[in-house]
């Protein structure tokens, strides 16, 4: 099992925060910037991208406009890495749900337990994939995480780790897309269940940065070196801009709001 490419010290790649835990506002860019920003990747997204040796494939996209909350649609059966379409829908790049949690499973699998083995199985999974599917997956990862962006499930994490800063909220976030869809569901209902037994001890999930980088790093060797925020500049980030959904809750006071959890080692 490898290391996966983020490990290195590469332009572009943020250091991990250890210690960093209170909560205290990342600077994001402005509301305004953002819609800009995706105002201007929407326009040109149907674009294939002209730099590197190969243009990418064209994937199948949804035909929402933006990175939002979806429903999980049913599957049946499992999953298969199917070739990429031909046709492109208007808006942003988003692998196919079943095929997404099907890669999720697999690196989950043969993880053991340990975030960085399945952040590098879960990158030599990509590796084997056309560029512009990376991208959809990449694009897909980052809206369950934003799905994941609510007061509610912050405020849990706050009680169990005794703080959490938008950084640690980020990898969590990422930690529980990494485990799979029913996971994912069950959190997004209830985000108490955190307190089930899976996180063992207190910043444990922050390991998950690890998933964070797996889209970038699995196009750089799926494109032969390529960069996929070049190629695809309206590619999203995990990095949540405004304000969680839900309400509001005050440090002083949010282990009121959680009676039943109890805060990990």
């Amino acid at each position: 099992m490898k290391t996966p490419n983020h490990a290195r010290s590469e332009a572009g790649h943020r250091p991990h925060s250890a210690g960093a835990h209170a909560l205290t506002p990342k600077t994001k860019p402005s509301a305004v910037a953002a819609v800009i920003a995706l105002a201007m990747a929407l326009a040109g997204c149907a674009q294939q991208p002209a730099t590197g040796s190969s243009d990418p494939v064209p994937v199948e996209t949804s035909t929402t406009s933006s990175i939002s909350a979806e429903a999980d649609s049913p599957t049946t059966g499992t999953a298969t890495i199917s070739p990429p379409s031909t046709k492109v829908a208007p808006g942003m790049q988003l692998m196919e749900q079943g095929q997404f949690w099907d890669i999720i499973s697999r690196s989950l699998e043969v993880s053991d337990g340990s975030i960085e083995h399945q952040a590098a199985e879960l990158e030599d999974i990509l590796a084997d994939l056309p560029p512009a599917q990376v991208a959809s997956f990449n694009a897909r990862f980052v809206s369950k995480n934003l799905e994941l962006y609510s007061w509610e499930l912050w405020g849990a994490a706050y009680v169990l780790y005794g703080g959490c800063s938008d950084d640690c909220f980020e990898y969590l976030r990422s930690w529980v897309v990494g485990q799979g869809q029913d996971y994912f569901k069950a959190v997004l209902r209830d985000p108490q269940t955190l307190d089930n037994g899976r996180l063992s001890f207190a910043f444990e999930s922050d390991e998950a940065e690890w998933l964070s980088y797996v889209g970038e790093d699995a196009y750089l060797r799926a494109s032969d070196g390529r960069d996929l925020y070049e190629d695809y500049p309206q590619s999203p980030s995990t990095i949540a801009v405004g304000e969680p959904s839900g309400t509001a809750w005050d440090e002083e006071t949010v282990e009121s709001l959680y009676p039943d959890l109890s805060p990990l080692p």
